[in-house]
């Protein structure tokens, strides 16, 4: 029989290691969207370091494409370590992948200069960048269970999008670190030497997320699986068994939407704002840009919590719809306003484009982690995660594709604000059919003993007080 006091330090203990574990994935998310961003809107300056002469455009261009060729590891991260996650231990396994993302994000600071190596240079941009892609699927496999299966039910939507919020807090970081390195050293310093200092600023997060991850236990969800044995032998594999297959795919429509949502701000507002017709200098454009990245935290956090009263499918439907009313009015806003010099409509219309590309993910990780059962839970969300990859993750290629065979005309010779908006409200369209197509997952127990302690907790104390009284 436990007693009062021990309820209370069972439910303190829970309390701290939430904590620790929303900590922990939080900062270990946002290591990979700094990575992604500092490559993305340092895009201009690599392509100068790291590539032969050519028009800027092209070269900005080329970078975004390496970077996108390395997204399609991510789903070897995840099968690997989702496969882990689900064997040996969601903590162990992100202790790995948060040290391997760390040091190869790092790298990227010693990679030596097209002037120095010729082509080389490029080369082991790309094979960096794929080692990241393939340690950075790992980190969300068993980042984003480790912290669901420690929140308490009724905080999960919260938690779900201040967690996912770090990959647009991460954004927010590298674009303002960018903006401020490039007022301190100044353009031409950055090109020449100050863009490694800014690499080696992908050190402050791993610190941080390690820290955290060495001082905890696995989560009790898991620990149960371990004791009852019930430890899978191929927990990957069995994805695609028959019993499985089917929600695996739906999770699999729904994140492929997912990613043009993503990569319609990351990859492409920043080219929007940087290039002719745009006046705006690089300063100006990185810092409208980081803004952005504001209201996309906001836009995570909000959503997940607003789920956690609406509905995880249902508020994603009502979302589907109203980004297919406002894609083009804000992507031209945003268009028209760096034509014209107009920071004001630029400003709002990116803080637009920010929520609404970037809200819908604040339910990520508890979505995709009530979609699969403890024993596949780290398998099933990386990889499900990542599956979205196979055919959004070539946004570099779909994008160009649209501004010169299809709308070069409304787009501008240089410029490719419709084509984007294109390929945002095909990724609604995407999104919508995948959650319609899978159940509404609100309710799901992960770690049932947390909100049954929680309860049994205030019920003794309740009597407790009674009888004193």
């Amino acid at each position: 029989m436990i007693n009062n006091n021990q309820m209370v330090g069972r439910v303190e203990k829970f309390g701290i290691n939430s904590a620790k574990a929303t900590t922990s994935q939080f900062f270990g998310f946002m290591l990979d969207a700094f990575d992604l961003t500092m490559i993305l809107t340092t895009a201009p300056v690599l392509a100068v370091v790291l590539l032969p002469p050519s028009t800027a455009l092209l070269g900005a261009f080329t970078i975004i494409f390496a970077y996108s060729l390395t997204i399609i590891f991510r789903p070897v991260g995840s099968a690997i370590f989702g496969h882990f996650g689900d064997k040996i231990g969601r903590k162990k396994d992100l202790i790995i992948t948060i040290m391997g993302l760390g040091i190869f994000s790092t790298l990227t600071s010693a990679l030596p200069t097209y002037a120095s190596v010729g082509a080389i240079s490029f080369i082991l941009f790309v094979i960096v960048r794929m080692v990241v892609g393939t340690f950075a699927g790992g980190e969300y496999a068993a980042g984003h269970p480790f912290v669901m299966e420690w929140t308490p039910f009724k905080h999960r939507g919260l938690v779900s999008g201040f967690v996912q919020g770090g990959f647009s807090f991460g954004a927010l970081l590298a674009a303002g670190i960018v903006a401020l390195f490039i007022g301190y050293f100044g353009e031409a310093a950055i090109k020449a030497y100050a863009w490694r200092y800014l690499f080696l600023t992908t050190l402050i997060p791993v610190v941080i997320a390690l820290i955290v991850r060495l001082t905890m236990a696995d989560t009790p969800a898991f620990r149960n699986l371990k004791a009852e044995k019930k430890v899978k032998k191929s927990p990957f594999t069995d994805l695609f068994r028959k019993k499985y297959r089917k929600d695996f795919f739906q999770v699999m429509i729904y994140m492929t939407g997912m990613f043009f949502f993503a990569y319609s701000l990351f990859a492409f507002v920043p080219t929007i704002l940087e290039h002719t017709p745009s006046v705006f200098s690089l300063g100006e454009a990185t810092t409208i840009y980081t803004y952005s990245l504001g209201s996309a935290f906001l836009g995570a956090l909000l959503f997940g919590f607003a789920s956690q009263k609406i509905g995880r499918r249902k508020l994603t439907l009502i979302w589907a719809v109203l980004t297919l009313i406002l894609t083009v009015p804000v992507f031209y806003g945003a268009f028209y306003g760096a034509k014209t010099g107009n920071f004001d409509l630029t400003l709002i219309s990116v803080l637009s484009i920010g929520a609404i590309t970037q809200a819908p993910w604040g339910i990520i990780p508890v979505y995709l982690s009530e979609r699969f059962k403890t024993s596949m839970r780290s398998s099933g969300v990386g990889f499900g995660y990542s599956s979205g990859i196979f055919i959004g993750g070539w946004f570099s290629i779909y994008v160009p594709l649209m501004h010169n065979y299809l709308f070069k005309s409304i787009d501008t010779v240089q410029n490719i604000w419709f084509s984007t908006a294109v390929l945002l409200m095909v990724g609604a369209v995407i999104i919508g059919l995948g959650m319609y197509m899978g159940p509404e997952t609100l309710g799901t127990r992960l770690t049932p003993e947390l909100d049954d302690v929680k309860s049994q907790t205030k019920t003794k104390i309740a009597e407790k007080t009674e009888n004193n009284e």
